[in-house]
This record gives structure tokens, C-alpha cells and sequence, in this order.
């Protein structure tokens, strides 16, 4: 018979587990942030903007479609056809951009360009908005 030894633990001798460790935490973190990304509402990833320039193109589109039921939804109660950001335009109109977007409380303001087949060209105007009904209401 032999004597075997055997080998001493080297004291030097690193494991991975702390690593290993370490990575499946960050990936816990990193997969707990997406999923609570995603399972938000999208309507809480919209900026104020992002709301004004929905409710100038969803009146445009309803204008478009003489669509007065829908219209009439997207409208604050003064409003007047007379005196309509569209007032003027004719042919199929088309919410080029939405810019210098200001609200002060339930009120706002935006440059909104529009086209429209009327060969007047592109325009900007500044269009006046108000909170109504949970969400921007176009006004005159």
C-alpha cells in the first residue's frame, strides 16, 4: 500500500461563483426594468407634446373625413369653424410638424405646419389648446 495524499487546497486559487453571482443579479435588475417598461402604459411614455401633436392630427384627419361627430369631440366649446387653424385650406390637409409646444395648466400653444391640396403651400400657425374630456382639445 501507498500512502496518496492528497493535494492541499490552494488558498490562491479563485472561484467564479462571485462573478457568476454578480452577473445573474444584474440580469435580474436589468429583465425587472424591461418588463416594467413594457407593462407601463404607453400613454405615460407620451410627452405633453407628443399629446398635442395626437389631438392636431386626430381633428385634421376628422376635418378631412367631414367627420363632424369626431370633430366636434376634439373641439373645445368655443370654437368656431370661422375662425378654425384649418379656416382657409382646401383638399386633403396633413399636420406637417408640431413644434414650441407651451402649456400652463389646462391651457397650450403650439406652432403646428400644415399642408394641404390646395396649392397655398405649407403653413405654420400658432394653435391654441385646452384640457378637456383627459386630453387636448384643439380651440381657436
Amino acid at each position: 500500500m501507498t500512502d496518496q495524499h492528497e493535494p492541499a487546497e490552494d488558498p490562491s486559487r479563485t472561484t467564479a461563483k462571485p462573478f457568476l453571482l454578480a452577473v445573474s443579479i444584474v440580469a435580474i435588475v436589468m429583465i425587472g426594468i424591461i418588463v416594467s417598461a413594457l407593462m407601463r402604459p404607453a400613454d405615460e411614455n407620451r410627452t405633453e407634446a407628443d399629446r398635442l401633436n395626437a389631438s392636431a392630427t386626430d381633428f385634421v384627419r376628422a376635418s378631412n373625413n367631414n367627420d363632424d361627430e369626431a370633430t366636434d369631440r376634439m373641439t373645445c366649446d368655443a370654437f368656431a369653424d370661422d375662425r378654425s387653424p384649418l379656416a382657409g385650406r382646401e383638399g386633403e390637409v396633413t399636420v406637417e410638424a408640431l413644434s414650441n409646444a407651451q402649456v400652463n395648466g389646462n391651457d397650450a400653444t403650439a406652432e403646428v405646419r400644415i399642408s394641404a391640396d390646395d396649392g397655398k403651400g405649407a403653413t405654420t400657425s400658432t394653435w391654441q389648446f385646452v384640457q378637456g374630456d383627459g386630453r387636448w382639445l384643439v380651440c381657436d
